[in-house]
C-alpha cells in the first residue's frame, strides 16, 4: 500500500488582547509534531495590550524551520475580518485555526493531516475539544505532555448520503476550525459581520462542497472564563449582573449573526442550484431544508428580548420550549435575571 502524502497545512492563529494567555497558546502551536509541511500565520487584530509584542517575542525565539508570518490588521476588524486578513498569507489548501487563549495537543496537526491524506474529497474536519478554566490549566498541561494511549479513529460523512452536518457540529463538543480553502475560493471572504459564527459559516460552505472527516479525539482545550465570545464575556459568577450580561449577549448574538447567516445560506442554496446535478440536488435537499429551519429559529430568537412578554410566549410556543425555566424566561429580562440569580444561589448552597 502506497504511503499517504501528507497535505501542507496552515496554522492560522488569531489574537486580540490576550496578553495573559497568548504565550501558552503559542507554545502549544509551536509544539506540533507534524511530519508534513506546516506554516504558521499569526494575525493580531490591533490588540491594545502587550499581546502583539509577546507574539513577536515568541516568534523571535522560535528555532524551527517552519515558515512563520506575523501580521496585524490595519484596524480592529473583529474575528471574521481578522480571519479574512490572515488568509492572504496562507499558501496551502488547508486552514487549521487556533485562538489565542486555547491549547492544542502536540499531535493536533498530525491527526488532522493523516485523516485528510486518507480522504482527498474532504473539505472540513470535526474533532473533539474539552473546556478548562485557569485553575485547571496545570492538569491540561499534563495531558498535553502525556502520549495518546491509542490512535484516533476517523469517520467520513457526506450530506449527500444523509449526514446531518448541523447536528454533527453541535454534538459531543465538536470543534470545527479545520477547513479547506476551497470554500474561500468558491464563496469569497467570510461575511464581514460573521464574528460569532465564522466556524458555522465555514461549515455550511464546506458541507456543500465535499465530505466531512469526524475524528474521535480531543485535539484542543478551550479556555473558559477568559472573556471569550462563546460565553458573552461571562466571568463565571452567578450574580444578577452576570445573568443580565449573558442575556444581553444572547440578544446581541442573534441579531448580529442573522445577516451573515442569511447571506451564507442564500449563497449555499444558489451554489447547489447552479453547480450540482439534479441527483445531487435531491441528495442535498435535506441539508438545505435544515439550514432554512435553523434560520427561521434564528429569526424568531432575534426578536425574543425586543418584544413583549406575549411575544416571548408566542416564540417559546413556536420553538416548542417547555418547562419552568422557559416559562420564567418569558418574563421581562430584569425580573427573569433576578429569579435566575436567586435560583443559582440556592443551588450553589445545596451543592456545597
Amino acid at each position: 500500500m502506497a504511503e499517504l502524502q501528507l497535505p501542507k497545512l496552515s496554522y492560522v492563529f488569531l489574537s486580540y488582547n490576550r496578553e495573559k494567555y497568548v504565550r501558552a497558546a503559542i507554545e502549544s502551536a509551536f509544539a506540533q509534531d507534524y511530519e508534513g509541511e506546516l506554516e504558521y500565520i499569526f494575525s493580531d487584530d490591533c490588540s491594545t495590550d502587550s499581546t502583539f509584542d509577546i507574539i513577536k517575542e515568541c516568534v523571535a525565539a522560535y528555532t524551527g524551520n517552519r515558515r512563520v508570518v506575523i501580521t496585524q490588521t490595519p484596524r480592529n476588524l473583529h474575528l471574521a475580518g481578522n480571519t479574512n486578513h490572515a488568509l492572504q498569507y496562507v499558501t496551502s489548501d488547508w486552514i487549521v485555526r487556533a485562538d489565542d487563549d486555547d491549547l492544542a495537543t502536540p499531535d493536533r496537526c498530525s491527526i488532522i493531516g493523516k485523516a485528510i491524506a486518507a480522504c482527498p474529497d474532504a473539505t472540513y474536519v470535526f474533532n473533539r475539544m474539552e473546556t478548562f478554566t485557569d485553575a485547571e490549566e496545570n492538569v491540561v498541561l499534563e495531558k498535553l505532555a502525556t502520549p495518546r494511549a491509542s490512535a484516533p479513529q476517523a469517520t467520513i460523512h457526506d450530506i449527500r448520503e444523509g449526514y446531518d452536518a448541523i447536528q454533527g457540529f453541535s454534538a459531543r463538543l465538536c470543534l470545527h476550525q479545520v477547513w479547506s480553502v476551497k470554500h474561500y475560493r468558491q464563496f469569497g471572504p467570510l461575511p464581514a459581520h460573521a464574528n460569532y459564527v465564522d466556524d458555522v459559516v465555514s461549515m455550511y460552505r464546506c458541507a456543500i462542497l465535499g465530505k466531512c472527516i469526524d475524528i474521535n479525539a480531543v485535539t484542543m482545550y478551550i479556555r473558559n472564563g477568559s472573556g471569550n465570545m462563546s460565553r458573552g464575556g461571562d466571568d463565571g459568577t452567578n450574580g444578577f449582573a452576570a445573568v443580565m450580561r449573558l442575556e444581553k449577549f444572547n440578544d446581541k448574538y442573534h441579531n448580529v449573526t442573522l445577516p451573515p447567516l442569511e447571506e451564507t445560506i442564500k449563497a449555499v442554496a444558489l451554489y447547489r442550484k447552479q453547480y450540482l446535478t439534479e441527483e445531487q440536488q435531491s441528495q442535498t435537499q435535506s441539508f438545505i431544508d435544515k439550514l432554512h429551519q435553523y434560520l427561521q429559529k434564528h429569526r424568531l430568537l432575534a426578536t425574543y428580548w425586543r418584544g413583549s412578554t406575549l411575544n416571548r410566549i408566542r416564540i417559546a410556543r413556536k420553538l416548542g420550549y417547555k418547562g419552568l425555566f422557559s416559562a420564567l424566561r418569558c418574563l421581562p429580562m430584569p425580573l427573569f435575571a433576578a429569579l435566575a440569580t436567586g435560583y443559582r444561589r440556592v443551588k450553589s448552597i445545596f451543592l456545597r
